[in-house]
Formats: structure tokens, C-alpha cells, sequence
């Protein structure tokens, strides 16, 4: 998430089994492999669809500028944690939870999600969102919890059945962090939130 190909992106596995499996789906569930396939082939043309797949394929172009950014991954990660040990500082005495990091883990942080802790201030989630947003600042939400999307009714899940992702999600604006973010960038985010929220 924190490099970009355009449109595309990449999978690692230590398994086999799961990197076949991935390779026949990113193509439409299309093989030309003969160890997988029904009958015989017929000749060098000749492949089968064995798997209903998805167009998950990348241009040479797009793989290139990925493999560029890989270059560069560490720079990304290490100005991202500098922002981040900054707004934990910066936000420390605001009406806010700032993003949980377990012990002994590491993140790329490629977001930076707060939680308003709504009790303390005076206006709503919805409200602090829009008046960022008409300040220039680019705030989202994430993430909607899955529960609650139409899609997952059809599986018998309801609103009221993950009180604490609902919780969260009730609270949660992310933002912004990129690594290319200046610190006049960010403070000007600090100033912004803090004279909304206070």
C-alpha cells in the first residue's frame, strides 16, 4: 500500500501450493500448464480455463515502477515512522487514541488512523471530517467495518454483531501520512485538528 505500480501489486508466499493457486486465478483461472489441466493439449496454442480467475495481470511498465519503489522501500517506511513518532507527539494532549502498535512489531504504517474521543469534544465524527476536509486537509475513514456492508446479509450478519469494530469505526478518521510529507505539511494537519477539536 505504501508504494505504488499504478494498478497492480504483489504477493509473497512461502507456500507452493498457494503461489500456483494465486498464478492460475490472477489470470482468469487459465493455464497452460499440462500437469493441471483435464485432456491433453492439442497443441502450442491450446489452454484451458479450470478456475473462474480475475484479470490480476500488470504491464511491464507498472511491474517496473514497482520494482523502482522496492528500491527505495526503507527511505519510504523510515520517513513514515519519523512522521509517525511526530503526531504522537504533537496530538499527545488532544481529546484523540492514536493508532495501537503491539510490542515487538514493526509497521510500514500505511495509515495513521485516529479515534475522536467523541465524549470529550462538541461535535460529531461527521462534522470534524467535513470541516478537515473544507480546510484542505485530506482526512477518510478507514475502515467501514465488513459486517455491515449489504454484501455480508446474504451470510446472516447484522449491525450489532462486532460492537467493538462498530465502536471504532464510529470514531475513526485517518489522517494524512505519506512518505514524501513535509513537516510544514503535517503541522499544518496539527493545527487544523486541534482548533476543530478543541
Amino acid at each position: 500500500k505504501i508504494i505504488t505500480t499504478a494498478e497492480g501489486g504483489l504477493a509473497t508466499t512461502n507456500s507452493e501450493e498457494l503461489a500456483e493457486r494465486m498464478q492460475l486465478l490472477r489470470s482468469h483461472g487459465v493455464t497452460r500448464n499440462q500437469k493441471l489441466m483435464t485432456k491433453e493439449i492439442e497443441g502450442a496454442w491450446y489452454y484451458q480455463q479450470i478456475d473462474l480467475g480475475f484479470n490480476y495481470r500488470m504491464t511491464e511498465l507498472q511491474a517496473a515502477l514497482g520494482v523502482s519503489q522496492m528500491k527505495r522501500l526503507d527511505e519510504f517506511v523510515a520517513k513514515r515512522h519519523s512522521l509517525q513518532e511526530r503526531y504522537d507527539l504533537l496530538l499527545k494532549n488532544l481529546p484523540i487514541i492514536k493508532p495501537f502498535q503491539a510490542e515487538n512489531t514493526y509497521s510500514a504504517l500505511h495509515l495513521y488512523p485516529i479515534q475522536i474521543v467523541l465524549n470529550k469534544v462538541q461535535k460529531s465524527r461527521k462534522q470534524i471530517f467535513n470541516e478537515l476536509r473544507d480546510k484542505g486537509i485530506g482526512v477518510n475513514v478507514h475502515y467501514m467495518p465488513i459486517h455491515m456492508q449489504p454484501y455480508y446479509r446474504q451470510f446472516g450478519f447484522n449491525e450489532g454483531d462486532f460492537p467493538n469494530s462498530e465502536d471504532y469505526y464510529s470514531q475513526a478518521i485517518s489522517i494524512p501520512l505519506f512518505h514524501s510529507m513535509s513537516l510544514v505539511q503535517q503541522d499544518e494537519v496539527i493545527a487544523k485538528l486541534k482548533m476543530i477539536i478543541k
